[in-house]
């Protein structure tokens, strides 16, 4: 993980308030993507890195930690790391993928407190946790897509992905984010678990072996869906942002 410190600020992302208030946004000569999440995004980033670093008009910044999550503030303050990453960066846009840790209680030490997954009460915490983190990018002025998680090999973790999604959802879309479901296109006709995807000459394995994580075809196909849908909602990044199959 970089460190939270940096000599010069660089500049914010193009954006002026016209007379009546509202945010007009303009193609800026580069796009800054800062990748925020677990080992989901982590994965993401480092197969992306190889051939994006090449573009000019795009600037993949990483922002991940494996095996965390935003249950465990204690362990790692995702609010703020998200908060401190958008300040140091001033992204155009900010990604986060994250939740592949969060089947587990929710702890908060101030109260000495633990929350069963499933509770309301985890349900309520959590979601406030990522209406922060996902209001750490849009009041920093960068547009926010949260991916949705991934169906799951083992019934008992796509059950719990599920749920999270939910929450996942309801409380980045509130806080002024995008959110982007993965379910459908990692799942099969069917709605069950796919491992790999069919090819017009080949079968390419999609996800890794423990039926959580992505294979190198697998993120990038994921990646695809996200820029895809970054340059539809957001069309002042689309000529920077380009197509994953183009790089």
């Amino acid at each position: 993980m970089p460190r939270l410190t940096q000599a010069a600020t660089p500049p914010a992302p193009e954006a002026t308030a016209p007379a009546g208030g509202a945010l007009e946004r303009h193609t800026p000569p580069r796009v800054d993507l800062l990748f925020c999440g677990d080992s989901l995004a982590q994965g993401m980033f480092l197969s992306l890195q190889p051939a994006m670093r090449r573009r000019e008009t795009l600037r993949i910044i990483n922002g991940t930690l494996h095996a965390t999550g935003v249950t465990r503030g204690d362990e790692y303050d995702w609010t703020a790391v998200s908060r401190d990453l958008v300040e140091r960066h001033r992204p155009h846009l900010v990604v986060f993928w994250i939740g592949a840790n969060d089947f587990r209680p929710m702890v908060l030490r101030s109260r000495r407190a633990r929350y069963p997954f499933g509770t309301a009460a985890f349900a309520e915490l959590y979601g406030q946790r990522v209406a922060e983190m996902a209001g750490n990018a849009v009041q920093g002025g960068a547009r926010a897509v949260w991916l949705g998680l991934p169906n799951m090999r083992e019934s008992q973790f796509a059950g719990a992905a599920r749920q999270l999604n939910a929450i996942q959802q309801a409380a980045a879309e509130g806080a002024g984010a995008v959110f982007l479901p993965t379910w459908d296109a990692t799942s099969d006709a069917q709605g069950r678990y796919m491992p790999a995807v069919a090819l017009e000459r080949s079968v390419q394995a999609m996800r890794a072996e423990d039926g959580v994580h992505f294979t190198h075809f697998g993120y990038r196909r994921i990646a695809s869906l996200l820029f895809d849908a970054a340059g539809q909602r957001f069309p002042e990044l689309a000529p920077c942002l380009g197509r994953v199959g183009e790089a």
